[in-house]
């Protein structure tokens, strides 16, 4: 069913006067919840097939912050399609089923916001109540708005999270990797450019996802828990300190007897020695052969140094060598 604009005010103003006190709704929620003892507690999403835009969308960049009109509609959920170019990527599932009780009781307050493809009505915000709406079986109420394109569908994801201060670094570096593979965005300029993020700050995000595993998986337990300065200085520390050291000190972020600052400290004492001791330095030898026998070897130390020894016997091959020893290095003759 379709409900005409007008008709919005009045309703909104009718649910405001219906809802219970926001305690007694939490209340509520609590106790229809279902008890989870378990210490894992989020729910990764994976990457959502892509249904094509209706029309190919136009080579311009779409501004943030462009609205579309829209039409509100109950639209069961088989007919719904989650955002392929979803911001979020981690959810909680108590919070889903404490919005499914709070939902089921009170009823869908915040319509979400979706475009047609192909038949079908494609998310662009408002995945929880989608979520929750599943778990009780109800129609969702969303507002239409047509000729949504590839990046609108981010963007209006993107904007919703931010607002709410619940998107987090991994959310984002997780879909910004996804954007960029898929072409969506051509760079982390375009991104930057997009989201209204300085570029620093994208680099700094996309480097979460160089952490190790072992570092990775506790910020995907405790996502809201690791700013972007935290990661960051987890990934300069996991370069100089055992992976060890890492996790030890995420686990002390994470339970707050660690600073972003304690966190600097540790790695600035493993990067500079103490006086009067030469760091322990791991070498590697390459051995060189040629038409099976040995012609020298190659050397190279932790600190970046590198040695080579080899004898050519050919002048020409010897030359080549040195030609383009002289071009790498820009050496004059």
């Amino acid at each position: 069913m379709t409900i005409k604009k007008k008709d919005m005010a009045s309703r909104a103003a009718a649910a405001a006067a219906a809802t219970p006190a926001l305690s007694d709704r939490f209340a509520h929620a609590r106790a229809h919840a279902p008890h989870n003892p378990a210490a894992v507690d989020r729910e990764v999403v994976a990457p959502i097939p892509v249904i094509p835009e209706a029309t190919p969308p136009a080579q311009a960049h779409v501004s943030f912050t462009e609205k579309t009109d829209g039409s509100l509609k109950l639209v069961d959920l088989d007919q719904i399609v989650e955002n392929p170019f979803n911001a979020r990527r981690v959810y909680l599932p108590t919070r889903i089923a404490e919005l499914a009780a709070s939902i089921g009781t009170h009823g869908q307050d915040i319509p979400g916001i979706a475009t047609i493809r192909n038949g079908k009505y494609v998310l662009a915000a408002g995945h929880y109540r989608f979520k929750a709406l599943s778990r009780i079986n109800k129609p969702m109420l969303l507002l239409i708005k047509p000729g949504l394109t590839d990046r609108q569908l981010y963007e209006i994801s993107y904007r919703e999270n931010q607002e709410r201060e619940d998107q987090t670094t991994l959310d984002n570096a997780l879909s910004w990797r996804d954007l960029l593979d898929r072409g969506i965005y051509t760079s982390e300029t375009d991104l930057a450019t997009a989201t209204n993020i300085s570029l620093p700050s994208i680099n700094k995000t996309m480097a979460t996802l160089n952490l190790k595993e072992e570092v990775l998986s506790i910020v995907r337990e405790h996502p809201a828990d690791f700013g972007i300065s935290i990661i960051y200085e987890l990934v300069l520390l996991q370069d100089v300190a055992d992976i060890e050291v890492v996790v030890d000190a995420a686990n002390g972020s994470r339970e707050g007897r660690l600073s972003r600052d304690g966190i600097t400290e540790i790695r600035k004492k493993l990067e500079v020695p103490k006086p009067g001791r030469r760091p322990k330095q791991t070498s590697r030898i390459y051995k060189i052969q040629q038409e099976g026998r040995a012609i020298g070897s190659m050397k190279t130390w932790d600190s970046g140094k590198v040695s080579l020894e080899v004898t050519l016997l050919d002048p020409n091959e010897r030359h080549e060598l040195i030609t383009e020893l002289q071009a790498r290095f820009k050496l004059a003759d």
